[in-house]
């Protein structure tokens, strides 16, 4: 069974359509960190970053990838599929050892920097599936920013407090100082959204693109057209079930706030905004309301 490799920009709702998939039948892993990202996937994309000099907020080198530095990152990549760590992403149940059992669940793994990796991952799983989670990146902008500033609020008293010897590099107190500007965080989605929009075009047959505002319009419609590309046998109860607790009222909501309307309205044109369908929102739902 080939896996189902969901990507997107950070922020985007990838955390919610693999939550929503793996409700609906998908495995995605034994151990998985807050994101619902399975911790040897993520390892592993981690890892891949730190080769080239990339980040999750600065992925530029990750385009660098030649044919000798996928051939050395593949080749560290099937030792450790084919080693014993691999049990944290399988778990116990005979029904998981995805990477033996042809007869396997239907299984796969989310983390938004498989944007950047999933070509690579394409050698080992040559039949993989591509799931491309979209959303409009005003929101994405501003829930990044948000984020940095509830970290810069939470370690005010720690910095205050630190001693010398905790100046070691361990000790980080923001994930990324870039995306404290909106424009920055815009930057960053069109990164990863262009990088996205290749995928799919590699990934051909094997692609589908899902937008978060869809997904909370209609989550059960959406999660079945998921699950039929997954391959996933869910009915229409247990569609329902996965995505009870879907908040519909996150659908563009920047639209409330004046400061991401006039930024909106600087980017609206844009050929990413126009190719995903965000240059013109729906009158419920416009910046112009």
């Amino acid at each position: 069974m080939a896996p189902i490799i969901i990507c997107g920009m950070h922020r985007s709702g990838t955390s919610l359509v693999s939550r929503a998939l793996e409700a609906a039948g998908l495995f995605v892993g034994e151990a998985k960190e807050h994101n619902n990202e399975a911790v040897f996937f993520l390892t592993l994309n981690k890892w891949m970053f730190e080769q080239l000099g990339a980040s999750w907020d600065n992925p530029y080198n990750m385009r660098f990838v030649n044919n000798e530095l996928a051939g050395y990152l593949l080749a560290v990549i099937g030792n450790i599929i084919n080693g014993p760590s691999a049990a944290s992403f399988t778990g116990e149940d005979p029904h998981h050892q995805v990477f033996t059992d042809h007869n396997s669940s239907p299984w796969g793994w989310k983390d938004p920097r498989n944007t950047f990796t999933a070509h690579l991952w394409t050698a080992a799983f040559p039949d993989a599936r591509l799931v491309h989670v979209c959303r409009n990146p005003m929101d994405v902008a501003a829930s990044l920013r948000r984020r940095e500033q509830q970290i810069m609020e939470q370690h005010k008293e720690q910095l205050a407090q630190i001693t010398p010897d905790q100046l070691d590099g361990t000790m980080r107190f923001q994930q990324s100082a870039r995306l404290f500007h909106l424009e920055e965080g815009i930057k960053l989605w069109e990164e990863y959204t262009a990088q996205a929009l290749l995928l799919e075009r590699r990934f051909a047959d094997n692609a589908i693109r899902v937008r978060y505002e869809d997904f909370l319009s209609d989550p059960a419609g959406e999660l079945g057209r998921l699950a039929e590309f997954g391959g996933l046998d869910a009915n229409a109860d247990r569609l329902q079930a996965a995505t009870a607790q879907v908040n519909s009222t996150r659908r563009y909501a920047f639209a409330t706030d004046p400061e991401l309307v006039a930024l909106y309205r600087t980017i609206q044109q844009r050929d990413l905004m126009q190719t995903l369908g965000y240059d013109t929102l729906d009158e419920a739902c416009s910046p112009a309301a």
